[in-house]
């Protein structure tokens, strides 16, 4: 059987991305002007040249600067460790703290916190009927000025009832001290999966990622001291900015 052939976008990634990669073109400076790259590659229009783009801006390989147009970054992005289990709590250690690890300034944006019913698939997982009430909140996270991760932590209605975590974008003193404070306390992560898939379109637009690429996607289940599921958080990262890490588990 014949290969398939390699889309024209890919073998222009690929040629800008060996250039990055031995200096031709040196990290801190634009890449040729699109008008120059569009004739050096034979193109006749620059959605060829957009899709390429997209590849090298999710590896982390170039950042568009609205005067001089694409900056070759440094040929080795920085990786943030998302270590999933935080010894002072149950859920991953806060984003910020992970990307300052990494030498990075980081920050977690709520988009969106909304009231819901529970699908088939969410309702199995926290133990509760189909159809029943939830929040979800939404949350993206960048490292720099780059979306590298994507969040849906999701609770049984009844839970977060009354709390900010049912309605504010931002919850004084922590979700899991609400939590805890409502007889909830975060006790153990009672399911995690952790698996590498294609990305949504959705997720694709959100991260700023290449058509086909891949993502790492983790859910856990955190439940209180009786073994009632509090939370389910769902976490989804571009696997060349992030990587899913484990720290420091009794054995």
């Amino acid at each position: 059987m014949a290969e398939k052939p390699v889309p024209r976008y890919e073998q222009v990634a690929n040629d800008l991305r060996e250039k990055i990669l031995n200096g031709s073109y040196p990290a801190g400076q634009p890449l040729p002007h699109s008008r120059d790259l569009m004739m050096t590659y034979g193109l006749g229009s620059d959605n060829i040249l957009r899709e390429a783009y997209k590849i090298l801006k999710a590896e982390g390989r170039i950042r568009r600067n609205a005067a001089v147009g694409m900056i070759v970054q440094d040929p080795r992005p920085v990786v943030v460790d998302l270590i999933l289990h935080n010894r002072t709590g149950h859920g991953p250690l806060p984003w910020s703290e992970c990307c300052k690890l990494a030498g990075l300034d980081g920050r977690m944006v709520t988009n969106a916190v909304a009231p819901g019913h529970a699908d088939q698939e969410v309702a199995a997982l926290l133990g509760i009927e189909p159809g029943a009430d939830i929040v979800t909140r939404a949350r993206t996270a960048f490292a720099g000025d780059v979306p590298v991760r994507l969040d849906e932590a999701v609770y049984p209605r009844p839970v977060v009832e009354g709390t900010p975590i049912a309605i504010d974008r931002k919850v004084p003193g922590g979700i899991y001290a609400t939590l805890a404070h409502t007889g909830h306390a975060p006790a153990m992560v009672v399911r995690r999966t952790v698996r590498a898939r294609l990305a949504t379109g959705e997720e694709t637009s959100r991260l700023k990622l290449a058509k086909g690429a891949w993502v790492l996607a983790a859910d856990q289940v955190i439940a209180d001291e009786r073994g009632l599921a509090v939370e389910l958080l769902r976490v989804v990262a571009n696997p060349a900015r992030v990587r899913f890490v484990e720290e420091m588990m009794t054995l």
